[in-house]
């Protein structure tokens, strides 16, 4: 993403509708304009709910940028979108607890302590291996139509209807339905993955500035967990009132998280996320399939040739606990559920308590960013993160110590509101500003290349009948391997520098009302009106 260096001066004079963002005073002189920012400006406002509707849902989600004081529309999306998984993701645990214990009854009943030939244990760790796979097969071709085509935005709203769809139908979970409901979870993890492919795409283009991302990182993990905490606290306080047994609390689960997902994922990419241009054609000769492979190994190449400190970042990444298809929570929740023996009603209060934790994580992320640098923090959030595993996997020996399971899950909570806005920073800042699209895209890739190889792991383990501590241990190995090949990242400030040259150096690309379209301008689009792309091509 490269984007003509101008001035607030220019931004205050620029046309735009309602959304436009007005500049303070204050501001440096020769701030630039990120390209959301610049969206919010050629916006004409004409394909906007009225404004008591946009009040009601938007401003829970609204994220000022710390210079302007600014909310921007995408900023909004962003935090929007990441709200509204947060009850997927939390439904997936009420509901594979759900499969676990249907699981296993049923091997149980038949008399071989096995169904379709695996361990009752296995079966989410399996599910997350295949779903990895799938993920790490099509990706690039996901990847290409995000970036080779217009669709950016159909793929982050398509997607969003496949979860939420497949969420509603998994209302529908029983002892005797619980294995299909379980093929779904691939599919709906699938989906998942594909959506963030898509959503991800739009994270650069908030800011040009590290501290501004920091900020909108950190508040976007604060605001999905708050939503997360008020989702999950309902479905425990209604499962408890109701008496609910694990797969009731399941049912409740999955149509609450459908119904709210649905609304909140439907207005932020209807309304709020913008419209990009194909960022580059495919090929003469090619297809989708051939340049998404194609441009996986020209990006490899021209990282391991070029940045070095990404380079190692990318491979770091390979390892850490954002890496596969929900892999982490599939092992936690059958290490809870079987060796621990917690109920559905259980679990729930164990996700509010580790979502209370993300939340001083996310802000003492934040702060120590500010005062060392993403890199370090980085790596000691890894390295809290693996102590916690290892605790938990030392002192929850069986059902007896059961309620230090809440204990753990605050400490784990702490590590993830750490983690994550450490990484999301370095995603953007390690990337030259003229290949955001390209490099996030390979991002989205190695998250998936080994992310299945714990659950895997997990599961042979099971299989050969090993302690499920020592399974969950393995979380720990591979957060270690990722902070070991952090260490040749380098200055991170020299890295940082870099990149900020290279930017320096890019020919600056005229950005124009075209670049962002609206809904209502597809009489434009049919008119052919050539439009110049406002990033650089993956």
């Amino acid at each position: 993403m490269s984007s003509a260096p101008k001035d607030v001066e220019a931004q205050k004079s620029s046309p735009g509708g309602p959304n436009r963002t007005s500049v303070n005073p204050k501001n440096p002189p020769k701030r630039k304009i990120s390209i959301a920012e610049e969206a919010d400006i050629q916006s004409t406002g004409r394909f906007m709910p009225p404004a008591a509707v946009r009040c009601f849902i938007e401003t829970p989600f609204r994220v000022r940028n710390p210079t302007t004081k600014e909310s921007v529309s995408e900023a909004t999306a962003w935090a929007m979108d990441a709200a509204a998984r947060g009850p997927l993701n939390q439904a997936g645990s009420f509901i594979g607890a759900a499969v676990l214990r249907s699981a296993t009854k049923e091997s149980i009943l038949n008399g071989t302590g096995r169904v379709y030939g695996l361990r009752p244990g296995s079966l989410l760790t399996m599910a997350s291996v295949i779903t990895g796979l799938i993920c790490a097969v099509t990706m690039p071709l996901v990847g290409a139509i995000v970036d080779h085509t217009r669709y950016r935005k159909h793929v982050g709203l398509v997607t969003a209807l496949v979860v939420c769809v497949i969420t509603g139908v998994q209302t529908t979970i029983s002892e005797e339905t619980w294995f299909p409901i379980l093929l779904l979870e691939v599919v709906g993890g699938f989906s998942l993955i594909a959506h963030m492919t898509a959503s991800m795409a739009y994270l650069p283009d908030l800011s040009e500035y590290e501290d501004e991302l920091a900020h909108y990182t950190s508040r976007f993990n604060i605001t999905q967990y708050c939503f997360q905490i008020c989702y999950v606290g309902f479905i425990t306080a209604i499962g408890y009132g109701i008496k609910a047994n694990t797969v009731k609390t399941a049912q409740l689960a999955a149509g609450t998280a459908c119904g709210l997902s649905t609304i909140y994922l439907g207005y932020a990419w209807m309304f709020l996320f913008r419209k990009r241009e194909a960022l580059s054609k495919v090929p003469e000769g090619e297809n989708l399939v051939n340049t998404g492979f194609k441009q996986i190994f020209k990006t490899a190449r021209l990282i391991f040739s070029k940045y070095r400190a990404l380079k190692w970042f990318m491979i770091a990444l390979l390892w850490s606990p954002e890496a596969g298809a929900g892999v982490v929570l599939s092992i936690a929740v059958t290490f809870l559920t079987v060796e621990i023996k917690l109920t559905g009603i259980q679990i729930g209060v164990i996700n509010i308590t580790l979502l209370m934790g993300t939340i001083p994580g996310s802000a003492f992320s934040k702060w120590i960013m500010t005062k060392l640098n993403p890199l370090v923090s980085f790596r000691i959030s890894l390295f809290y993160m693996a102590c916690c595993v290892g605790l938990t996997s030392g002192v929850l020996t069986g059902p007896e110590r059961k309620n230090w399971s809440y204990l753990m899950a605050f400490l784990w909570g702490l590590a993830y509101g750490w983690v994550y806005p450490c990484q999301r920073v370095m995603q953007c800042t390690l990337i030259p500003k003229g290949q955001n699209n390209e490099i996030m895209g390979f991002f989205s890739f190695c998250a998936q290349i080994l992310g299945w190889l714990p659950a895997l792991l997990f599961s042979i383990m099971v299989e050969k009948g090993v302690s499920m501590r020592w399974g969950m241990s393995l979380v720990a190995v591979f957060l270690l391997l990722a902070i070991f090949f952090t260490y040749f990242i380098g200055n991170y400030d020299a890295a940082v520098a870099q990149v900020a040259r290279e930017d320096e150096l890019a020919e600056p690309v005229e950005m124009n009302g075209d670049n962002f379209l609206d809904e209502s301008s597809g009489k434009d689009d049919e008119a052919g009106v050539e439009v110049a792309p406002a990033e650089s091509a993956r």
